[in-house]
């Protein structure tokens, strides 16, 4: 039986986990030595120095995220809808180590109707999440937000919003931005749930007018600059909530939160003032997926 190995390789960070006879973790690494950080295409060397006494010519090594991207070591493509982690795993291009250990290298999945859309490592927290055969809307807050239908356990869709990039842009780049106050973003549900009503009412005007009355509302004294960063953060995932929902393919559909525990928190919070309700994933949601891959086959 050969020995597996999961590595989750990003753009930032290197995690590792080894698997032991019963499908337990018998050991973990994780390095800040994303993709970027890797030197003249030197990725079986980086994988060396990080894992390299776990590794033999026995050994079966799965790669996830950035690692299979165009900017990494092998560019895998993507997996069409209904995509199940046995589907992920059967997709895996192969290639050898120098040593003779067996790299397969997963593909990321996508959307081509009704809109293009990818991921890549965001399925694995996916399938940690949900059981087989179970059906979600999993809710994966970020930089860029995901919303992925499963059905059967399969992944069957997914939409992308670039709900934290946007607030970024907007805040450090716009004139919105120039009347919020410097340092660290005060709480104040008030506003931000003022915020996220308004975006979820998806009025006709839309987002664009919507954003601008984070500055409006200030110049108008309607509100204090204070306030601003929290309306601007609220309208912003009101409207991706919004939006969410209405790419669900099941009405009443149940909602589970995956992801960092403090914005889970902040998206729990705008759906409670919205009247919904959403469960919370495993803590762990990739290690779990990591385990599934690490034991299929076995």
């Amino acid at each position: 039986m050969a020995k597996r190995i999961v590595v989750d390789w990003g753009s930032s960070n290197f995690r590792a986990y080894r698997f032991g006879p019963a499908g337990e973790i018998a050991e973990r690494h994780q390095a800040e030595a994303g993709i970027l950080t890797v030197k003249d295409g030197a990725f079986e060397a980086t994988l060396l120095r990080e894992i390299g006494p776990w590794i033999d010519a026995d050994t079966e090594i799965l790669l996830s995220g950035m690692i299979t991207s165009r900017n990494g070591w092998v560019e895998t493509p993507y997996l069409d809808p209904p995509a199940s982690i046995e589907g992920l795993a059967a997709a895996a291009l192969e290639r050898r180590a120098s040593g003779g250990a067996r790299l397969l290298f997963l593909p990321g999945i996508c959307n081509r109707s009704p809109q293009p859309d990818v991921m890549r490592g965001e399925e694995i927290q996916v399938f940690g999440s949900v059981p087989a055969g179970d059906n979600a809307l999993v809710v994966l807050p970020g930089t860029h937000s995901k919303w992925v239908q499963v059905t059967g356990g399969a992944i069957t869709g997914f939409s992308t919003f670039l709900t934290g990039e946007l607030f970024a842009l907007l805040r450090q780049h716009s004139i919105i931005g120039r009347l919020i106050p410097p340092g660290p973003v005060a709480e104040n549900a008030a506003a931000f749930r003022a915020g996220v009503a308004l975006g979820f009412a998806g009025g006709a005007r839309g987002l664009l007018n919507d954003v601008f009355t984070a500055r409006a509302g200030a110049l108008l004294g309607e509100f204090g600059p204070d306030e601003i960063a929290e309306r601007l953060s609220g309208i912003l995932i009101g409207h991706e909530i919004r939006a969410g929902l209405a790419s669900a393919t099941q009405a009443g559909q149940r909602l589970l939160l995956v992801g960092e525990a403090a914005l889970l928190a902040r998206y729990r919070f705008a759906m409670e003032g919205l009247g919904l309700s959403a469960e919370t994933g495993p803590d762990h949601a990739a290690v779990e997926g990591f385990r599934r891959l690490g034991v299929l086959g076995r």
